[in-house]
């Protein structure tokens, strides 16, 4: 099976994996890989995840959140240029921040999970 990304391995969709963010499924696969290689065989998606959730997640997670913080807050500077460009004045954070929220929160967080920098 030749898979040029994560996103199309057979297993990102399973059930098994529908509560997980995309950055999340990506990781866990990535952690199957590794798990496998050091048990010699492949140890399958359930225990794949009961080995990441006991072991890996909550500092993937911590890292994630980190990452995730520090890409957001550079879109909404990023956006924050923009504002002030087009309404000819500075816009200060608070007036980007929310602007950014109503308008631009949903769709970058969609296309930001589908990133390789949202997480493995």
């Amino acid at each position: 099976m030749c898979v040029r990304s994560l996103d199309e391995h057979p297993d990102f969709q399973d059930p098994a994996l529908s509560r997980y963010l995309p950055s999340e499924r990506r990781a866990i696969l990535v952690h199957r890989y590794f798990l496998g290689v050091e048990r010699g065989t492949d140890p399958g998606l359930s225990a794949t995840i009961q080995s990441w959730e006991a072991g890996v997640a909550d500092e993937w997670r911590r890292k994630k959140m980190h990452g995730d913080r520090v890409a957001q807050m550079t879109e909404i500077d990023r956006h924050r240029c923009e504002l002030s460009t087009a309404r000819g004045r500075n816009v200060d954070w608070n007036e980007a921040v929310w602007d950014w929220v109503q308008h631009h929160a949903e769709n970058w967080r969609q296309g930001w999970e589908r990133t390789v920098a949202a997480g493995a």
